[in-house]
């Protein structure tokens, strides 16, 4: 058994964490997020970029700024490139695509010379009247086609980026990307439960929201059938339980008190060696009724499947819509793990080859993201 989780988070950490998570449930906004990710890096300003990979050019973009009141400035500029040049071409995100689309976070400055970058439109009409100097950049989300890549710059008064810059950047881009994937989820949601957990209800992968006591609040379908399929979990008196024996719980629920007596919450994995079919557990703060308050916290538990437990069988897949034996693969833990990176770790893949693999298969089976891909191959199972 091994366990591992990100680095310590500071309070402010957390607290982005949850404004993140507070656009799920209608209590807040992705871009006052994105505000709140602002003035914890000191920067100015940020867009996200709805960029289109097919035509290399975005195909719409969303101005945020710390303070806000300067992203009617922004905006107008943004708009005035458009209309001048006629689409809005970020030279920095052209250069730095492939890296972009490989998950990577990436500062201007090793994208492209500055000295090269001031030669260009984009920097002379945008860029220079805001005064930016420095940006980094990542991809939060995409399919086959548009990407959503989002920016943040500051001026040369905030200096270089600093390795807690980066590190910040990457617990943004990780929480973001989760958001908007529950988001997609929502837009024809029906009925009067609880938005965030009919989202949950609705993800292919094993979920199961608990508090610090591991009283389970909500589990999704997946969830439920896997409890019952094996010995190795239990929701007995509405208590999470893991392990088969007295000592493998035991060794759980010793690691899960650390995990919430500390803050590490983000991210942080669970990977029982000798346990099936689970072969991770991946926890994520998702709430709580105030910074730093223990009581009211809610804890999100992603159930991971072993790749060669997927109920999806290969050959059919291959027959039913013309896929390669790796694509059929990539399919099924697509279900069992719901998203391109723990594709990626569960299949000793690299992520860029996963989408490399999504992209294919989207050509070849018409649905147009992960989401919409791994549902309705659910659905083509049951």
């Amino acid at each position: 058994m091994t366990n591992s989780s990100d680095p310590e988070l500071i309070a402010s950490d957390i607290d982005l964490i949850e404004g993140i998570y507070a656009a799920t449930t209608q209590e807040g906004s992705l871009k006052e997020a994105a505000r709140t990710f602002l003035s914890l890096q000191g920067d100015i300003g940020g867009a996200i970029f709805h960029f289109d990979s097919i035509a290399e050019t975005p195909s719409g973009f969303e101005v945020f700024t710390s303070p806000p009141d300067m992203e009617s400035v922004a905006q107008e500029l943004f708009d005035n490139y458009s209309h001048e040049f006629g689409s809005l071409d970020n030279p920095l995100i052209t250069a730095g695509l492939k890296d972009l689309m490989a998950g990577k976070v990436l500062i201007s400055d090793d994208v492209m010379p500055y000295e090269e970058f001031q030669k260009t439109d984009y920097y002379k009409t945008v860029i220079h009247p805001l005064g930016i100097r420095r940006s980094m950049g990542w991809v939060v989300a995409g399919n086959a086609q548009l990407w959503l890549t989002f920016t943040s710059s500051r001026d040369e008064l905030a200096g270089k980026y600093q390795p807690q810059h980066l590190a910040r950047a990457q617990l943004f881009q990780r929480h973001m990307a989760r958001a908007i994937h529950i988001l997609e989820l929502l837009t024809d949601s029906e009925g009067n439960r609880l938005v965030f957990e009919q989202a949950i209800e609705r993800v292919p992968q094993a979920i199961v929201l608990v508090d610090d006591t591991l009283n389970i609040h909500f589990l999704n379908a997946s969830a439920k059938a896997l409890i019952s399929s094996t010995n190795s979990l239990s929701g007995n008196s509405n208590r999470f339980l893991f392990g088969e024996t007295a000592h493998e719980r035991a060794t759980f629920e010793k690691w899960w008190s650390i995990l919430t007596t500390a803050q590490v919450g983000d991210g942080a994995r669970f990977n029982p060696s000798r346990i099936n079919p689970i072969w991770e557990i991946e926890v994520s703060r998702v709430s709580s009724r105030g910074a730093g308050a223990t009581q009211g916290r809610r804890w999100m538990l992603s159930l991971k499947r072993s790749p060669d437990n997927g109920v999806l069988p290969v050959d059919y897949l291959m027959s039913r819509y013309a896929l390669t034996r790796a694509e059929a693969k990539v399919c099924i833990a697509l279900c069992n793990n719901g998203d391109a990176v723990s594709v990626a770790n569960a299949m000793c893949i690299t992520a860029n080859t996963v989408r490399s693999h999504l992209k294919n298969i989207f050509k070849k089976t018409g649905f147009k993201s992960q989401v919409e891909l791994a549902v309705n191959l659910i659905r083509t199972e049951q």
